[in-house]
C-alpha cells in the first residue's frame, strides 16, 4: 500500500482528488497539502510515496512545490493533473525537470489514476507493501439460512473483541435488513455512496455510517426500495470498498443470497468470502453449486469459508459427507438457539454477551480465528471482555 498526498489551492479540487486517491483502493493514507514551501512538509512530517498535485491553480507556483518535494526525497512519484488534454511540449519538459512522474488530463478518472498508482508499485521492492485486504462478504447459501443474523453478531462480535474500528455494509438484494436487526435509523444508504463518486472520500464515507452505540459497529445502510438498485453500479460498489477499507480494520459485507457476474471483481478482491448455510438437502445442493460458481470466477478455494449455521449434532453425519464430496472442509458451526435469535432480532439488538451459552460462545470464537486473537491469553488481560469464557470453563 502506498501513502499519498493531493496537492491543490481550492477546497473543491482537493476533496476531488482525494476522493480519486481513495476510490484506487491502493492507499494506507492520504494527506492533503497546499503548494506552499513554506508551509509543506511541516517539521518532522515524512513526503509520502506518492503525491498528486494539480496545476490549475498555477504552474509556476506548483512545479516549484514539486521540485522542492524531490529534493527533500528523490524517490517520491508526482503525478501532474493539468487543466490541458495536450499540454505543449515546453510544459512537459518544465514538469520533468522538475519531477514529475505522470500525467493525467482534468478531469482526473480512477481508471487512469489507478493505473498510474500499480505502475508505481510495480517499481517498489517485491514484498515492501503488499495490497491489504480487510473485506470478509457474507452471503447465503440460499435465502432463509441467517447470513444477515451472522454478519451483524460477526460484526458486533469483532468490534468487541478488537476494540478496533469494524464496519458493516449492506449490499443485500432486493432490500437491506441490517439496521432493522440493529435498531437503527439511518439518515444516509449505499445509494448515497455510490451516487456521490465525485465526493467520495474517506471524510464524505464517515458521514454516511451509522453507529452502533453498544457493541461499537458502525453501518452503511442498504437499499430500502429494490427500485435503488437501478442506480447503483457494480464497478461504483468497488470504488466504495476500496474507500472504506481506508477507514477501518475490518470490513463487513452482507450481500443476502443473489450476486451476478458484475460482482467477480468485488468478490475477487476479498479477503475471504463466508458462505453460510444449513445442513439441509437444498441449502447444502446450492452451496456446492456456488462453490463451483465463484471457482470458475478464479476465486481460490482456500479464499471461501463455509459456515452451518442452525447446527444440530444429528447434522454431523450429513455434514461430513459433505465435506467429502466437494474435498472442501467446514469452517464454523454455529449451534441452532431458535428462541434467542428470534428475540434478538424482534428486539433490534445483536446477540448479548452476557448469555452463557455456545451460540454466543461461537460467534465469539469465530470472531477471534478471524481477528488472529488468541481467547486465552486475550481473556487475561481483558476480563471483562472475555468474561463469557472465563464464566463458561468454570462450570
Amino acid at each position: 500500500m502506498l501513502t499519498a498526498a493531493v496537492v491543490a489551492t481550492d477546497a473543491k479540487s482537493t476533496s476531488y482528488l482525494r476522493a480519486c486517491v481513495e476510490q484506487t483502493g491502493l492507499t494506507e493514507s492520504v494527506v492533503e497539502w497546499a503548494p506552499s514551501i513554506e508551509q509543506h512538509p511541516q517539521p518532522g512530517e515524512s513526503i509520502p510515496d506518492v503525491v498528486v498535485l494539480d496545476l490549475a491553480g498555477g504552474t509556476e507556483v506548483s512545479l516549484e512545490f514539486s521540485a522542492h518535494l524531490r529534493r527533500l526525497r528523490p524517490t517520491v512519484c508526482i503525478i501532474a493533473c493539468s487543466p490541458l488534454k495536450q499540454p505543449d511540449p515546453d510544459l512537459l519538459m518544465q514538469a520533468m525537470r522538475s519531477g514529475v512522474r505522470e500525467f493525467l488530463a482534468h478531469p482526473v478518472d480512477t481508471i487512469s489514476l489507478e493505473a498510474a498508482l500499480k505502475r508505481i508499485m510495480e517499481e517498489q521492492s517485491p514484498g515492501e507493501k503488499s495490497l491489504e485486504r480487510k473485506l470478509i462478504v457474507v452471503m447465503g447459501a440460499k435465502g432463509g439460512v441467517g447470513s444477515t443474523t451472522v454478519a451483524v453478531n460477526l460484526g458486533a462480535q469483532l468490534a468487541r473483541l478488537t476494540q478496533k474500528r469494524v464496519i458493516l455494509m449492506d449490499v443485500a438484494r432486493p432490500m437491506g435488513h441490517v439496521p432493522l436487526l440493529l435498531d437503527l435509523r439511518a439518515r444516509f444508504s449505499l445509494r448515497d455512496a455510490t451516487g456521490n463518486l465525485e465526493r467520495l472520500d474517506s471524510h464524505f464515507f464517515n458521514a454516511l455510517l451509522t453507529p452502533h452505540e453498544k457493541s461499537g459497529l458502525e453501518v452503511l445502510a442498504g437499499a430500502a426500495d429494490p427500485d435503488e438498485w437501478e442506480e447503483i453500479a457494480p464497478s461504483a460498489l468497488l470504488r466504495v470498498v476500496n474507500v472504506a477499507q481506508s477507514c477501518c480494520n475490518h470490513l463487513l459485507m452482507d450481500i443476502g443470497s443473489t450476486y451476478t457476474i458484475h460482482f467477480r471483481q468485488l468478490l475477487r478482491v476479498a479477503r475471504m468470502i463466508m458462505i453460510v448455510a444449513e445442513a439441509d438437502v437444498p441449502a447444502l445442493w446450492t452451496l456446492e453449486k456456488h462453490l463451483t460458481k465463484l471457482s470458475s470466477w478464479g476465486i481460490e478455494p482456500d479464499q471461501c469459508r463455509v459456515v452451518i449455521n442452525r447446527y444440530h449434532r444429528s447434522d454431523e453425519e450429513a455434514i461430513k459427507a459433505f465435506e467429502k464430496r466437494i474435498k472442501h472442509p467446514v469452517f464454523a458451526r454455529l449451534p441452532n438457539d431458535f428462541r434467542q435469535v428470534s428475540e434478538a432480532i424482534n428486539l433490534g439488538t445483536p446477540l448479548s454477551r452476557n448469555h452463557n451459552n455456545p451460540l454466543v460462545s461461537n460467534f465469539q470464537q469465530l470472531a477471534a480465528r478471524l481477528a488472529g486473537i488468541n481467547i486465552t491469553e486475550q481473556a487475561k488481560k481483558s476480563p471483562a471482555i472475555f468474561g463469557l469464557f472465563s464464566n463458561s470453563s468454570k462450570r
